[in-house]
């Protein structure tokens, strides 16, 4: 167990630890569950480069960095990150930014930022999307991480227990080359082809976990065939 682990079991073990830093670590915080499968995510895929949105008292970014083998880059994108309050102590804002390869970015929007990186034509591996739960703010976060991401690349969405959040998964499910990571052949289609059932399939499938994992199949062929009035009901 690395550094960054050894400080995020403390902080899930020791309450007056984290009562120290922050008194509304949790809920607001991923769950320990969702925490050691972020982590497992990324000693799985070994991404190099991965992008982060959504900060807040940074527990979702100690995951990433516990991993066995931690990204070679991690930008983490928040500008509002201690918006309305933020920590009592800043324990694991310093031991954040003193990771090597971590980049904090709180002066651009995680739309501005990715916009940039679109522009820049620099392709990421692997995207953990914890921002604004508007379906507006996460389709437009969408949008970009579709453009950025590598084939086989994948996106790790939180909060599916909200329907903003689930219906735009909907979306990029039904009408992107995304494939539902974890799910068995059969409810993936009854998720992508059967209206109502198909989005109740996905709430039920994320339940336990309230996380989904998508990854990209291959190109977007609505922009390689010029397929400019394509789209499928979610």
């Amino acid at each position: 167990m690395n550094k960054a682990g050894m400080l995020v079991e403390k902080i899930y073990h020791d309450a007056v630890f984290a009562d120290r830093i922050a008194p509304d670590m949790f809920p607001t915080g991923v769950s320990y569950t969702q925490g050691k499968f972020l982590s497992r995510a990324v000693s799985r895929y070994t991404p190099q480069v991965v992008i982060e949105l959504g900060f807040r008292y940074g527990i979702s970014s100690l995951w990433i960095q516990s991993a066995a083998h931690p990204p070679r880059r991690h930008i983490i994108v928040d500008p509002y990150h201690h918006i309305p309050s933020p920590p009592k102590q800043s324990t694991i804002d310093d031991f954040i930014k003193k990771q090597k390869g971590v980049t904090l970015e709180d002066s651009m929007t995680s739309q501005e930022y990715l916009a940039r990186v679109m522009q820049s034509g620099t392709k990421v591996d692997f995207v953990f999307v914890d921002a604004s739960q508007w379906f507006d703010s996460v389709m437009t976060d969408m949008f970009f991480v579709s453009r950025v991401l590598r084939i086989h690349g994948v996106v790790i969405i939180r909060n599916l227990w909200n329907r903003p959040v689930r219906k735009a998964v909907m979306f990029y499910l039904k009408n992107l080359p995304y494939s539902l990571e974890g799910a068995a052949p059969w409810k993936e289609w009854v998720i992508k082809h059967v209206p109502v059932i198909g989005e109740l399939f996905l709430r039920i499938s994320v339940r336990s976990l309230g996380l989904c994992v998508l990854r990209v199949t291959g190109p977007d062929e609505r922009i390689s065939k010029h397929i400019w009035n394509h789209f499928i009901p979610f």
